[in-house]
């Protein structure tokens, strides 16, 4: 079994028992309310105690019962998300090996096919107007297409491992300007392809802040990707994207803001679960803002969005100090 394997079913080991824990939770939580309930019923049955205790006791219980339900409700969502982790671990540790040798054999062969068409060709006479003549031209296409197609399962098993995959960090002291310079220049060919302006209005000295350098590049350049996508989708010739700072005495927050189609408010609370997309037509897998969201959650920060369909959307990526 290759080392990869092995990696991908110890993970999902580990969020098996992740899941387990959260079950345990839940559970105690369901007892901790259970005793409540049973305490409200014997205060019923005691006779002697008086209309203000009472009324006091029962203000006590409601607020503690709002929040024990409240509680619960963060737990079950817990436990979903981790059973969701759980069940795409099994689905990558399989996907890996099971798609991804076919594909390379499948790529192998349509670069020898290319190679045998080159020398073909040479040799093939085919009269203009022949009916043979259409069928000479479009091979050449054929398999281009082909070949990409390979190119796409590539991305998307690559993006599927990306996000199962959990390295231990590396933090050091990162300039900020630094990372969005490199993002930029990885993603410079779609900005032009698609005519989008790129403003970055972080001071030119940077930020310091004390993270993943590889890390937070990723997290800017899917999230540069994703507004570009929504610019294409809505078909905005000025398109542009702003990317701007801010800092208080807990937190260093970089905005990523774009004017392009924006999110549903319904959308909003999924755009971070794996495999969500509303942009499946040109490509997307639904793991970009997944990586996102998962790698601001390990170096402790957070990530918010605020969107207006038509106008655009800003993410805000929150990173703590003296981390």
């Amino acid at each position: 079994m290759s080392e990869e394997k092995e990696y991908l079913i110890r993970r999902n080991i580990e969020l098996e028992e992740q899941v387990g824990n959260l079950t345990k939770e839940l559970i105690e939580t369901n007892h901790e309310v259970l005793n409540i309930l049973q305490a409200f019923e014997d205060l019923n049955k005691d006779m002697l105690i008086n209309d203000k205790e009472k009324n006091d006791f029962l203000a006590k219980l409601k607020k503690s019962n709002k929040e024990q339900l409240e509680k619960i409700k963060m737990q079950e969502n817990a436990l979903i998300q981790a059973d969701k982790l759980a069940s795409l671990g099994q689905l990558i540790a399989g996907i890996a090996h099971e798609i991804n040798n076919p594909n390379t054999y499948i790529r192998a062969n349509i670069e020898l096919l290319q190679k045998y068409w080159r020398l073909l060709e040479k040799k093939i006479s085919v009269d203009e107007g022949d009916i043979h003549a259409s069928i000479v031209s479009d091979i050449p296409s054929v398999m281009n297409s082909m070949y990409k197609g390979t190119e796409r399962i590539m991305e998307i098993i690559s993006a599927l491992k990306a996000f199962a995959k959990e390295e231990k960090l590396f933090y050091e002291k990162i300039n900020i300007n630094e990372c969005i310079e490199e993002a930029y220049k990885l993603v410079k060919v779609e900005l032009t392809k698609n005519k989008v302006i790129f403003l970055n209005k972080v001071s030119q000295a940077g930020y310091e802040i004390n993270a993943s350098k590889q890390k937070v590049e990723q997290v800017l350049i899917n999230l540069f990707l994703n507004s570009i996508k929504a610019i294409k989708f809505k078909r905005e010739e000025n398109g542009q994207i702003i990317i701007f700072t801010s800092e208080d005495k807990d937190n260093f927050n970089i905005f990523i803001k774009d004017n392009g189609c924006g999110i549903k408010n319904e959308h909003l609370d999924m755009i971070f679960n794996p495999f969500f997309t509303t942009h499946q037509e040109d490509g997307g897998t639904g793991l970009g803002l997944s990586i996102v969201h998962g790698i601001m959650k390990e170096h402790g920060g957070s990530i918010k969005v605020m969107s207006t369909i038509n106008e655009g959307t800003e993410f805000t990526l929150v990173f703590p100090k003296g981390r």
